[in-house]
């Protein structure tokens, strides 16, 4: 998009802007907290430590992330399809299959979906909010090929293409002589041999998991899509940009980003990564900083703001491209939200202050442990060889002049405080995070007890996850969504041919162009009623219960039915094709009514007997009719040949005639 002047430099004011509010509203509190709660997943040093003394750290913040994160990646993946399409009408249910299918396979198999969910995830879990983009990116693929005896017409149209670049060209001279008018002429006929480089244009969907710190948003913001103002911020080599089609003269005289670091949490996730921090000598490798920003503006005023991709350097000051286009192309999660807020609260944040805690809970027992087992001894001056008593080796002899000259000097026993106290805070924890040891399978004395049933064994673990359950719950209903209909939107928009990909163990044609604004959406978290064990076991009674009306002769269940609970049966047993162990009944085809006739004997004999008779006669007539085209063409050929005799004797007459009156003139001329 082309901007006058004047635009350009309103465009340039309002990003400047809007950077700079963002830029103060994150740098403060908001980076702070998330450079800590890395630290503290990292288990860095707190800076109290005291040297001499323990400096072991706790690692609660980690444990509670690393247990979360299982079950939402479980619950996310673990299914055949993580995205469900249902059709608006009835005329739209196999194109809403077909949608779903695909869409898993773009995230699955185009794009590696569990690590960028892992990513995106963990991200969240202790960084508030996780980012991921989604871009539609045109690949070019080169091909060399070599052409021999091509003629002029050929060469020419290779010379048109333009997806090929000819590389070599060798004209070979032949020259043939071409009957004309005039008799038997030389003619030069050329051919050419020719090297050349295809060009091959395709296009896929990405999805990439971005930092937080790279993101910068609008303190106004409450979701993405409804943001005032949203950049990318990361920093590209003079490389980088002039590969992307950018001037290559505007792009050399851009500033150098320098060799800082983005800020705290940049410094904190890249903290033994001192890459960025070094000049490069070679020019082409200068590194920038890149803000692709999205904002509003009235750029064609018509009185309403468009949304625009603007791409410039630093905080505005410099803009390579605009372009207008349809939606932002980015998706947050986070798994406590704050109402009216686009950053939420992660997992760290809960229990970030334990961890302080049990870490100075955790030394203090420690160095009471190490004094326990080396304990300080009372020794009276001038009574006890201090030489004697400093030698730490086996056996040794202290020498001393009275009997009690050397004493210990028992220590305070605070371990049972310290550890009944890190337990207390454990308990805390389970409570913040709803994750428990039980739910982990790490606490054998819940079992043990006599008095704890299996049912209330279940109903507690299952009272545990409902924490994980939410955070699930709320990742569906906002970026998962958020995802999912931005990449039904990318497919419908960019992808203009048909692709064949393989679903189910077959090959199926998918044409997306068919498929615009014709889908609710609705996201698979798998959330069941408990665990793959209960649900195995409902399905295994609603199998029974099929089976008996069938029997019974009932309608209330068929054969459809019973295979929908096979299916389910299937996928909860881990198995991701059903159709290896059953035959849906949808696909078989319906057998042929049978002729009614062929259960007659006498009647089939009779019917055999018409249909030789038919088929004899057929012959014979076959026959005949040969016979007679036969005959007719003999006739014609005698009648033919008669005519071509009476021909050349007519011929004969007419010379012999002519020769008889050359003499006569002959003669007459002597």
């Amino acid at each position: 998009m082309k901007l006058n002047k004047k635009k350009e430099q309103e465009l340039k004011a309002t990003i400047t802007s809007e950077t700079s509010d963002a830029l103060g509203y994150q740098n403060g509190k908001l980076v702070k907290e998330r450079s800590l709660a890395l630290d503290y997943y990292n288990s860095e040093k707190m800076g109290n430590e005291v040297e001499g003394r323990s400096q072991v750290i706790s690692s609660d913040v980690l444990e509670a992330v690393e247990s979360v994160l299982p079950s939402l990646l479980r619950i996310f993946t673990a299914g055949d399809d993580i995205v469900k399409f249902e059709p608006v009408g009835e005329e739209d249910e196999k194109a809403s299959k077909q949608a779903t299918e695909y869409i898993n396979h773009i995230i699955f198999k185009d794009n590696d979906g569990w690590r960028i969910f892992y990513t995106w995830f963990k991200d969240a879990l202790i960084q508030k909010n996780g980012f991921i983009k989604h871009y539609y990116k045109y690949e070019d693929e080169f091909t060399k090929e070599s052409y021999k005896g091509l003629t002029e017409i050929e060469y020419q149209a290779l010379l048109v293409d333009d997806d090929v670049e000819v590389l070599k060209v060798e004209e070979e001279v032949s020259e043939t002589m071409v009957q004309t008018e005039q008799g038997e002429m030389p003619d030069a006929e050329s051919t050419f041999n020719v090297d050349v480089k295809r060009k091959a244009s395709s296009g896929k969907i990405c999805i990439e998991n971005i930092p937080p710190e790279e993101m910068l948003l609008s303190k106004r913001a409450k979701t993405i899509q409804d943001a005032p103002f949203v950049a990318h911020r990361v920093k590209k080599t003079i490389s980088d940009l002039i590969a992307e089609g950018y001037d290559r003269k505007k792009i050399e005289d851009l500033p150098s980003y320098g060799t800082t670091r983005y800020n705290e949490e940049d410094l904190s996730r890249n903290i033994f990564d001192d890459s960025g921090l070094k000049e490069n000598a070679d020019p082409s490798m200068r590194e920038v900083l890149v803000q692709e920003c999205y904002i509003r503006s009235d750029v064609d005023n018509d009185g309403v703001a468009e949304l625009l991709k603007v791409v410039c350097v630093g905080d505005g000051n410099e803009i390579l491209d605009v372009e207008e286009i349809s939606y932002i192309p980015f998706s947050t999660i986070t798994p406590i939200i704050n109402p009216h807020r686009l950053f939420g609260m992660s997992v760290a944040d809960l229990v970030m202050d334990i961890q302080a805690i049990n870490t100075v809970l955790l030394r203090q027992c420690l160095d009471n442990a190490f004094l326990m087992n080396n304990s300080r001894v009372l020794a009276v001056e001038n009574q006890v060889n201090l030489d004697d008593l400093l030698s730490s080796r086996a056996g040794n002899i202290v020498r001393v002049k009275t009997p009690n000259a050397v004493v210990p000097m028992q220590a305070q026993n605070f371990m049972q405080e310290g550890l009944a106290m890190m337990a207390k805070m454990d308990q805390i924890k389970e409570t913040r995070t709803g994750i428990s040891k039980m739910q982990q399978g790490l606490d054998p004395n819940v079992i043990q007890k006599s008095h704890t049933t299996a049912t209330g064994v279940r109903e507690a673990m299952q009272s545990a996850g409902q924490r994980i359950e939410t955070i699930a719950r709320i990742f569906a209903e906002t970026g998962m969504k958020d995802l999912m209909n931005c990449l039904l939107k990318l497919t419908t928009q960019y992808q203009d041919h048909k692709r064949v990909i393989k679903i189910r163990n077959e090959y199926v044609p998918i044409d997306p162009r068919e498929w615009k604004n014709k889908f609710n959406l609705s996201i698979n978290v798998g959330l069941g009623t408990g665990s793959h064990e209960q649900r195995l076991q409902v399905l295994g009674q609603i199998l029974g219960i099929q089976e008996k009306i069938m029997m019974s002769g009932s309608k209330l269940a068929n054969e459809q039915n019973i295979y929908n609970t096979l299916e389910r049966m299937v996928h909860n047993a881990g198995f991701k094709s059903p159709q290896e162990f059953f035959t849906n009944p949808e696909t078989v085809k319906p057998e042929q009514p049978k002729d009614p006739m062929q259960e007659n004997p006498l009647l089939v004999a009779t019917q055999q007997q018409i249909e030789a008779d038919k088929q004899k006669n057929m012959a014979e007539l076959q026959f005949k009719k040969e016979k007679l085209e036969a005959e007719l063409q003999l006739k014609r050929q005698s009648q033919e040949a008669e005519l071509a005799l009476k021909k050349e004797e007519m011929i004969a007459e007419l010379q012999f005639e002519r020769e008889k009156m050359n003499r006569k003139a002959q003669m007459g001329t002597l």
